[in-house]
């Protein structure tokens, strides 16, 4: 009888010594698959970060460059308005009425064709 109980103790004992070690080898290979994943995921979070901080710095230049096309537009803006104001066009219109058509009908044509490429439109001329 008391064989039996130590064959049971022992038995125990090796039972939970092997079911402690599997679960515990099942846990570690969990953690090594979750490692894994976490380094993929790192990696794609790390090219997220590159591909964005590169998107960053075309728009900053981009807004550079619209910026520097603003203050040419504002100066050519000024310059329209200085012409303007030295020539009195409605006494220029009935002076020479075909001569300021023309010009008049070119300075808008070349302004409706700059805003069509400007805005990526394509243009027959």
């Amino acid at each position: 009888m008391q064989l039996v109980f130590m064959l049971l103790f022992f038995g125990g004992i090796f039972g939970g010594g092997y079911w402690y070690y599997t679960d515990t080898q099942e846990t570690i290979e969990n953690l090594r698959e979750n490692n894994i994943r976490l380094a993929v995921a790192a990696e794609d979070n790390e090219e997220a970060l590159d591909t964005i901080e590169e998107n960053f710095k075309v728009a900053q230049e981009q807004i550079i460059a619209l910026q520097e096309r603003a203050e040419k537009a504002e100066e050519y803006q000024d310059q329209l308005i200085s012409k303007l104001r030295r020539h009195d066009l409605t006494a220029l219109t009935m002076q020479k009425p075909g001569l300021i058509e023309e010009r008049v009908n070119n300075a808008t044509a070349k302004i409706f064709n700059d805003l069509e490429a400007d805005t990526g439109a394509v243009t027959d001329k």
